[in-house]
């Protein structure tokens, strides 16, 4: 099959090509916001113990925040597009209640998402030179592990719900986000044993370290 035929293939039936392009972006933003938010948790995890934020590692984790932004955006822009295809073309597609438990919890990603982006990751800049967190009191470490539940959950929903099809019209909205509330409660749990278990284990490495918002050297012993 040559590019012509290739072109012609897919562009055969416009309904169904528009279709199948936004499913692809819509996979890319799925893929490319979950991977980017599982490296920034598992990367987070490393300064719970006596590591030390370096400056290239805020520039990781500021590239992988926007990285996140970046497959979140993707997921507004395919999901509103497959509504109004369906309202078009298939509008018993929207009785479907899987639809709106979604695109609650994309709303709720989203705002946590925004507490992300103006709260946590400033503060994370602010650390720098130090561990995750050191000087913050408890409800600012609560703050950082819920937050990093709601989106290690709320990635992790929408793949699950598009991947069992079977939920299709056989689920109401409500039993879904229930099953959601009950696996964020149990990720906030298991981040809250897991932070306290590396805390504790993380092995201490005497060093000394100056941090400047552009500039950061870090010496450590041993090393």
């Amino acid at each position: 099959m040559n590019l012509d035929s290739l072109l012609l293939a897919l562009s055969g039936d416009l309904v169904l090509a528009v279709k199948n392009a936004t499913r692809f972006a819509h996979f890319i933003g799925l893929a490319i916001g979950l991977g980017a938010a599982t490296m920034l948790d598992l990367m987070l995890l490393r300064f719970v113990g006596s590591r030390r934020i370096t400056f290239h590692d805020w520039q990781m984790i500021d590239f992988g925040a926007r990285l996140v932004s970046f497959g979140l955006m993707l997921l507004w822009i395919t999901g509103i597009a497959f509504l109004i295809q369906y309202a078009f073309f298939d509008p018993a597609k929207l009785m479907n209640e899987k639809i709106w438990a979604k695109l609650v919890i994309v709303s709720i990603l989203t705002a946590n998402g925004m507490f992300i982006h103006s709260i946590v990751m400033p503060r994370i800049r602010a650390q720098i030179g130090q561990t995750l967190f050191a000087g913050m009191g408890r409800a600012a470490r609560n703050a950082f592990v819920i937050s990093g539940a709601i989106s290690a959950t709320s990635w992790y929903a929408p793949v699950a719900l598009g991947a069992f099809s079977q939920l299709n019209n056989t689920v109401t909205a409500i039993g879904i986000l229930v099953a959601y509330a009950v696996a964020l409660v149990a990720m906030t749990l298991a981040m809250q044993i897991v932070m306290r278990v590396a805390s504790r284990t993380a092995p201490v490495a005497p060093a000394f370290a100056m941090a400047h918002p552009d500039y950061q050297i870090r010496l450590t012993y041993g090393s």
